[in-house]
């Protein structure tokens, strides 16, 4: 009797592994929603910065789905007889083909917004700095151009430049003028600084952000495509891709070897 009852105790805590991994899975899936689903609002599609900042949310949050899958393969594998895990594994398989090819489509999508959001920023640092300088030279030209010191504030508000007090106002006019040229030369100076600040537009800065979520792509990719596996096939993404691309390179070479053949008669 005691040999007896030993596969059967084996045999149960199989059957108990095989759903408990499956509901790991599940967990994985869930956890994996919940850090992607509030990265997606707002919506915006079009703007380069909320596509790069999703496509870093999804890159880092995907290993989830990623575990979660293997997870569920090693259930069925252990589970063989339960048709309700095979019919889920089989589904996030087929749903794996999509993600695949999306992480690979990521890939340049992310690039470009990343090469996009860096030059807005920089072309509205420009701008805004280009603005700032026209204001304060229409500034200094109202002021230079008063002949009163009513006028100096009524100009200085039109402009919405400094705001001058009863006290500034009731000053003589050559010290009212040179006060205000005072502040002017101040917010120069400020400007003159964020300027010198601003870095130049300079792409290559990006390349380390960009190589890293790149590679990330790329082997979160291979990773989905590796357990996904397209309706009717019996091979998994991955092996269908190294098929192709072996056939790929076996074409060239035979390609190769046909053109230096035909050079051996000339």
């Amino acid at each position: 009797m005691p040999p007896s009852s030993e596969p059967s105790r084996s045999g149960t805590a199989v059957l108990l592994s095989a759903p408990g991994l499956s509901v790991v899975a599940l967990v994985l899936f869930v956890l994996f929603g919940s850090l992607v689903t509030p990265a997606l609002f707002p919506l915006q599609l079009l703007d380069p910065a909320w596509q790069l900042r999703f496509a870093g949310t999804l890159i880092n949050s995907a290993p989830f789905p990623l575990l979660g899958l293997a997870l569920l393969q090693i259930a069925v594998e252990l589970g063989a007889h339960n048709p309700q895990l095979k019919s889920r594994q089989k589904l996030c398989s087929q749903l794996s083909v999509a993600v695949a090819l999306g992480f690979l489509l990521l890939l340049p999508l992310q690039t470009i917004a990343g090469l996009q959001t860096s030059r807005s920023l920089n072309t509205a640092q420009a701008t805004r700095i280009n603005s700032a300088e026209a204001k304060l030279k229409a500034l200094r030209q109202a002021v230079a151009s008063a002949t009163s010191n009513e006028e100096i504030n009524q100009r200085l508000q039109r402009l919405q430049g400094p705001v001058l007090g009863p006290a500034d106002i009731a000053q003589p006019l050559p010290l009212l003028k040179a006060q205000v040229a005072a502040v002017l030369d101040q917010a120069a100076q400020q400007i003159a600084r964020e300027r010198q600040a601003t870095p130049p537009t300079n792409p290559w800065r990006l390349l380390p952000e960009l190589l890293r979520n790149g590679i990330g792509c790329l082997a979160l990719a291979l990773g989905f495509a590796a357990l996904a596996v397209r309706p009717g096939s019996p091979r998994t993404l991955l092996q269908e891709w190294q098929k192709g691309w072996a056939g790929f390179c076996k074409s060239l070479r035979n390609r190769r070897a046909s053109l230096a053949w035909l050079r051996s008669f000339f």
